[in-house]
């Protein structure tokens, strides 16, 4: 039975959120600019000499977000809006009296721009208010992009588009000029309103300006707040045809390969996409980065290929995209096989179609793959035959902001008989609550049949969200069954009861120099199916706070409690018999600025675990000297002394990147773990010869220690050379293209299918659930 708070809560929300949707006639209405056409042509070049700037009209002022809500910004800003038949353009001033103060750290394809100056336009072509695209780009030309899915709090850039931007620092502050071709976004027939927003972040000032909703309690993402784009009459989206095929080959061990594929991508109304793919090849796929468990469940890892990321936010059912609790639909699950030992076997994708889209009111998302058969003596039989596996998501847009929808997923990667997912689910938001508040109330329910096992089992949950600035309040309730088996999913843990709490109180105290406090309180709580207590945690933050000049420091108190049934290995050697087992736990952490041409990160933890002790350190250290270098190092130490035994855990990751242009980019990531004893590198040269047309060379390497030798031994070697270029097709379709791709390079190291890490031993896993961002007001669902 759900609990009655659970139930009273979801009464309350309901009519919150039915009051909320209403239209609010005392709301600040959503400024709006005019695109001009023009039929000059347009040099992205970053210098605005074209007679058709000069001419434009500025679409108006941005007001200041961040510290002070909608005030007058320190700098001014000038935006102005072009387009032609085939794309928009957007031309931006930055003005800057102190142009030396002027932060650009960033070079490399898709960086983390939060770190620097920078710009970032949101479009909502559909003009549906919650889907649509973003591009940032700094004052050294580095651009990032993604797509906004369901007004997400966070911007993923998980999407690539093909576009292009140019800037350069001037003596008046910098200037950026971008080109977004019409056929790399998707939006409606006839639509000349789109949804648009642009924000500019200062970063010596930790400072926010923004055009639209320049409110604390909106993030940028949130397109139901974005202003509005008007004039965008007569544009043209093509054939959106796009033709992929490619060449791999090279040697892996000296054992030499070559295979090849294609990849075609094809708009069946302007704005749903078909995707097929033929012997898919995953070679510049980045490496996982290692991670430390001490618990007794899986841990979770990202996707990261991005045939599978592309339009993955279709698939969000209910929000759980962005939690590892419970996920209906996890990609990762396609072409990736637990082994006996429990190393990931890659299991070649023979051919796949993807179709993602909205039409009218509804998103529809369509995921089929065909496997191919793998025999390698890591399997559980020496053998895999081909398996077909295939998911289904449709919604419907309702209200302003919100949704209902459905799932369904068929078919098991191991082969081991038939497995069914179906799922039903709604989430209902405004930003209008109070007038001016965000709240959301999301629902779900999952069924699964499994063959193998023969049994069917159920899970659902509910979570209430408050996320405001002052108070950032969310309540999530969730029930697994034990037999709960979703074949293309994620779940580390059923038979389980869960309730997390998390409050967050935030305030400006505009003095001392503090931006920004954040006392948080986040208990969580988990049962079994009979009510029976196995786990409580509370974390704590009576001490978190942000100065004015973007440093961070917090202080952390954590009661932990946890019943164990049976014993579980946490070290080779090391055994936890059962029984019940109560500690507490400290942490301090510091990180200063990013903006910052050094940046450290430190946290300390220490206190109880398991009738012992335990002592973890975290230290990173990121130096950026130029714009086109970047350096960093991580480590993790653990100490745990146990009354079975003592050990210690340690992982050691380094980076090294050159950025020659934003164009041309050279990423090297080392990684070293002292409980598989395994040295890895990974070597990524990537050159885009133009937006759209990349060529990557990739080189994977790793040495390996045994207990009774220090030294390192060749372990594998899968270097590769890549090469990949895109070359045009010429047709009377603007959008009409055809690419192709010769690659020859390294597959991803080997994980576990589920998206957990293998298991060379129990030391290698990771503690605790722990914060992702350094963000002080981070949460974990």
């Amino acid at each position: 039975m759900m609990p009655c708070a659970c139930a009273d809560l979801i009464a309350y929300g309901m009519v919150a959120l039915s009051a909320a949707q209403q239209p609010d006639h005392l709301a600040v209405e959503s400024p709006v600019a005019r695109a001009r056409r023009t039929t000059e042509s347009i040099r992205i070049d970053g210098r605005l000499d074209e007679p058709a700037w000069q001419t434009a009209d500025s679409i108006g002022p941005l007001r200041q977000r961040e510290p002070i809500e909608n005030s007058d910004p320190s700098e001014q800003t000038s935006v102005r809006v072009l387009f032609d038949d085939n794309a928009l353009y957007v031309a931006v001033v930055c003005y800057d009296r102190s142009t030396d103060g002027i932060v650009s750290t960033q070079l490399t394809r898709d960086a983390n721009l939060d770190v620097d100056d920078r710009l970032t336009i949101v479009l909502d072509p559909f003009f549906d208010h919650r889907n649509g695209f973003f591009f940032q780009v700094n004052p050294a030309g580095a651009r990032s992009d993604g797509q906004v899915s369901n007004n997400s709090e966070s911007l993923s850039r998980d999407w690539d588009g093909i576009w292009n931007a140019a800037a350069r620092i001037s003596d008046e502050g910098w200037v950026a000029e971008i080109e977004i071709p019409f056929k790399t976004l998707r939006f409606k027939s006839g639509q000349t309103v789109w949804g648009f927003n642009i924000e500019r972040q200062i970063k010596r000032r930790q400072e926010t300006d923004r055009w639209a909703a320049p409110r604390q309690n909106i993030w940028i993402g949130n397109l139901a707040e974005a202003g509005r784009l008007e004039g965008l009459d007569g544009i043209r989206q093509g054939l959106g045809l796009d033709v992929r095929p490619y060449l791999s080959g090279g040697e892996e061990n000296s054992d030499g390969e070559l295979t090849g594929g294609v990849d075609i991508f094809q708009n069946l109304t302007p704005n749903v996409n078909a995707a097929v793919t033929v012997n898919t090849d995953f070679a510049e796929t980045e490496a996982d980065i290692r991670q430390v468990n001490l618990t007794r469940f899986p841990l979770f890892f990202p996707e990261k290929r991005t045939f599978f990321l592309e339009g993955a936010g279709v698939f969000d059912v209910a929000g759980l995209a962005n939690t590892t609790d419970i996920r209906p639909f996890f990609s990762r699950r396609v072409g990736l096989v637990e082994g006996v030992t429990g190393d990931n076997v890659t299991v070649p994708l023979r051919v796949g179609v993807k179709l993602t889209g909205r039409q009218s009111d509804y998103n529809i998302g369509v995921l089929d793959v065909e496997t191919g058969s793998r025999p390698d003596p890591a399997l559980p039989n020496g053998f895999l035959d081909r398996q077909n596996l295939f998911a289904a998501r449709v919604s419907r847009n309702i209200f302003e902001q919100s949704w209902i929808g459905g799932i369904v997923t068929r078919g098991k990667p191991t082969g081991k008989g038939a497995n069914t997912l179906i799922g039903a689910d709604a989430r209902f938001a405004t930003s209008t609550f109070r007038k001016t508040q965000n709240l959301s109330l999301a629902l779900y329910a999952l069924s699964t049949d499994d063959e193998a096992s023969g049994s069917r089992a159920g899970a659902g949950g509910l979570t209430i969200d408050y996320p405001n600035d002052r108070w950032d309040v969310a309540l999530s309730w969730k029930q697994i069954g034990a037999n709960f088996q979703p074949g293309l999913g994620f779940v580390p843990r059923t038979a389980i009861r869960k309730t997390d709490l998390n409050i967050a109180f935030q305030p400006r105290p505009e003095r001392w120099g503090i931006r920004q406090f954040f006392f948080e309180f986040r208990p969580t709580y988990i049962t079994n199916l009979q009510n029976r207590v196995e786990n409580w945690r509370i974390f704590t933050a009576p001490f978190n706070t942000r100065t004015e000049s973007g440093e961070h420091l917090e202080w952390n108190y954590i009661p932990e409690f946890e019943r164990l049934d049976a014993p579980f290995e946490i070290a080779t050697g090391v055994e936890i018999p059962p029984g019940s087992y109560q500690w507490t736990r400290f942490r301090a952490e510091a990180n200063t600025a990013t903006k910052r041409a050094w940046v450290v990160d430190a946290a300390l933890w220490w206190g109880g675990f398991y009738g012992g002790t335990r002592r973890q350190l975290e230290l990173g250290l990121t130096l950026k000297p130029s714009t086109h270098v970047a350096l960093s190092m991580q480590t993790e130490r653990n100490d745990v002394t146990l009354p079975q035994g003592s050990f210690y855990t340690q992982i050691l990751t380094l980076r090294a990147d050159y950025n020659f242009t934003p164009n041309v980019s050279w990423a090297n990531l080392a990684q070293y773990d002292n409980a598989s004893r395994i040295a890895g590198l990974q070597s990524r040269f990537r050159w885009i010869l133009q937006p759209g047309n990349d060529l990557f060379v990739v080189l994977n390497r790793g040495w390996s220690r045994t207990l009774d030798d220090p030294r390192f031994e060749p372990s594998f070697d899968r270097g590769r050379p890549l090469l990949s270029s895109h070359l045009p097709w010429q047709c009377s379709s603007p959008s009409c293209s055809l690419t192709r791709s010769i690659s020859t390079t390294s597959r991803p190291a080997r994980r576990r299918p589920d998206g957990r890490q293998r298991k060379p031993a129990r030391a290698s896993r990771s503690g605790p659930l722990k914060r992702t961002t350094p963000h002080p007001a981070s949460r974990t669902s």
